[in-house]
């Protein structure tokens, strides 16, 4: 029997709608497990979450995408330690205290292992938090990890798991600087790396946003949404929601 990858999106500290998606997967001991990225901040319990994966990676294989929100973490952890100047400058969410004073070091390992973008050459598919902008260099095949690649030697890494809208030139556009004359990044994305599975920007559907050649993951959980799964067998490609239990947040 085949084993099955199943990619899940953003939870955002929901840690109830995480087990109550694992219950419901039935995992085998044979399946892959990738996480968009976002597991932490905003919901009621991003230390459990945290917790709760690094307990279900000694079991299951587990791959961590990097959110933005984990990115940031270990900015603030870094600077916690080696530079108070940029830690005093740092907007610090209070999930982030938490987690800097309660996580164990073999589980704040686990987010440094955390790949920027994962490419499943078998099933030609891309997992990224974030989004690709259309003047992106980067080399997909290459699985660049948080523990080994640096931001500043490879352009563009910072950028995947923050893209959502692009100019008309394909540049990226920070949020709050939209216009009539960008896109969402998914709406004119090609295909040419591959289908790409992402997160980051809350669709508030049952199921997965579909594009032409990207499927939008985050549906939602934390504002009240849903928490989803893209599940993937030898031949088929199915998706698995659980409502949210409340609306832990409000979308801006």
């Amino acid at each position: 029997m085949g084993f099955r990858k199943i990619i899940i999106g953003d939870i955002h500290g929901c840690i109830l709608e995480l087990q109550e998606l694992i219950l419901k997967l039935d995992l085998l001991p044979n399946d892959q497990l990738f996480f968009l990225g976002d597991l932490i901040d905003k919901g009621p319990d991003s230390l459990g979450v945290v917790q709760f994966i690094h307990e279900l990676s000694k079991k299951q294989n587990v791959k961590l995408v990097l959110g933005n929100h984990e990115d940031k973490f270990l900015r603030y952890m870094h600077n916690r330690k080696f530079n108070k100047k940029a830690l005093a400058d740092m907007k610090v969410p209070a999930d982030f205290e938490i987690l800097g004073e309660h996580l164990t070091l073999q589980e704040i390992a686990l987010l440094k292992q955390s790949y920027f973008n994962y490419f499943i050459k078998e099933d030609n598919l891309l997992l990224l938090h974030g989004g690709i902008s259309g003047n992106c260099s980067l080399d997909f095949s290459i699985n660049y990890q948080y523990s080994k690649h640096s931001t500043k030697e490879f352009k563009g890494l910072d950028l995947i798991t923050r893209t959502r809208y692009i100019d008309a030139n394909g540049i990226f556009v920070s949020i709050g600087m939209e216009s009539d004359q960008i896109n969402f990044w998914a709406e004119v994305y090609d295909g040419k790396f591959g289908k790409v599975i992402f997160g980051h920007n809350p669709f508030l559907n049952e199921t997965p946003k579909l594009f032409n050649h990207a499927i939008g993951l985050d549906t939602g959980c934390v504002f009240g949404g849903w928490l989803s799964a893209v599940i993937i067998t030898e031949s088929n490609l199915d998706y698995l929601s659980v409502l949210a239990k409340n609306k832990y947040a409000k979308l801006k």
